[in-house]
């Protein structure tokens, strides 16, 4: 036997001492990682109060062939760790061990045969890339996201969410939301990118890389406390009026804009009002904004200092 043909044997030998303490290990010392890595250092430690590296480890044991032999203390290290004197101690008790023999192939017909398999697999190979390239390059991807409320986990119902789809080197594109709140989005690419829209729910964006031709997802959103809480009290009856204004005056800022906008997008009934009107008209009886739909709102410090609606009259 040679020095490398002991110490593959060498290998064997750490493998079933490893085992003694993880038996529930079944596989080779060439598949260990990291954790098993660690095992084995520790095992070392314990036992000779020395140990090897990570880089050692994966340099002279895990690969199944060895081109040389690791330094001579190194397998002194090892072969103690085994119970074995040293180096020489191991060879000499393991010169029986029956080694396979070497089958003898023309080194002519193993270049053939070599050249002929590789030249199979390049062909194989690039043939699939071609067929893959054929295939897949023009088809289009089906996103299927249907989003719902993260406290009660259902669908959001009578609010239109917008989409806005962003694209490489492109506009971005809007979609809403059908009855379901769901919306699809027939795509080329593996990655998309789209910012969601909702009057009360907070924004979000969102990217998704395709693992599957189709994909089809439920997201939950957050709902956007104050701007529901000032639907709300334009849409009940409220009696104590000092506490609606003292609620509006905490969640909306001093320097607030506020604009009501024409539900028919006319620009001459564009309102901007500040805060103290807008919290007027919400309190007084007979200036009181009623159906308010809140179209937009923008947070700054956890306030609200730009807010759109209109009045659903």
């Amino acid at each position: 036997m040679s020095d490398l043909d002991f110490f593959y044997h060498l290998k064997e030998e750490l493998l079933l001492k490893y085992q003694e303490s993880y038996p529930q290990w079944k596989r080779s010392i060439h598949d260990f990682k990291g954790k098993e890595i660690s095992n084995l250092q520790q095992l070392l430690q314990d036992t000779v109060q020395s140990r090897i590296s990570e880089k050692w480890f994966y340099t002279h044991l895990k690969p199944p062939t060895n081109q040389k032999l690791p330094r001579v203390d190194m397998l002194i290290l090892l072969c103690k760790f085994l119970g074995y004197v040293d180096w020489d101690d191991f060879k000499n008790k393991n010169q029986n061990i029956a080694t396979p023999p070497k089958i003898e192939t023309p080194t002519s017909v193993i270049s053939i045969f070599s050249w002929q398999k590789f030249a199979l697999v390049a062909g194989c190979f690039i043939g699939l890339v071609v067929l893959w390239s054929a295939f897949f390059r023009d088809t289009e991807n089906t996103y299927n996201f249907c989003f719902v409320d993260s406290d009660t986990r259902k669908e959001i119902i009578d609010q239109t969410i917008e989409i806005e789809i962003f694209k490489t080197d492109e506009s971005p594109t809007l979609k809403k939301s059908n009855e379901n709140a769901c919306v699809n989005i027939i795509s080329k690419e593996k990655k998309i990118t789209f910012s969601i829209k909702t009057p009360y729910y907070h924004s979000d964006t969102i990217t998704r890389i395709l693992q599957t031709n189709n994909h089809s997802e439920t997201i939950p959103l957050k709902k956007d406390d104050y701007a529901l809480m000032i639907y709300l009290f334009s849409n009940e009856k409220i009696k104590d009026w000092e506490k609606r204004r003292q609620q509006l005056n905490g969640i909306i800022a001093d320097d607030a804009i506020i604009f009501q906008v024409d539900k028919n997008n006319s620009t001459m009934g564009l309102d901007m009002l500040n805060k103290e009107e807008f919290i007027d008209r919400m309190t007084l009886p007979i200036n009181s904004l009623k159906n308010i739909k809140v179209i937009q709102t923008l947070y700054r410090d956890d306030q609200i200092y730009r807010l759109r609606f209109i009045l659903n009259h």
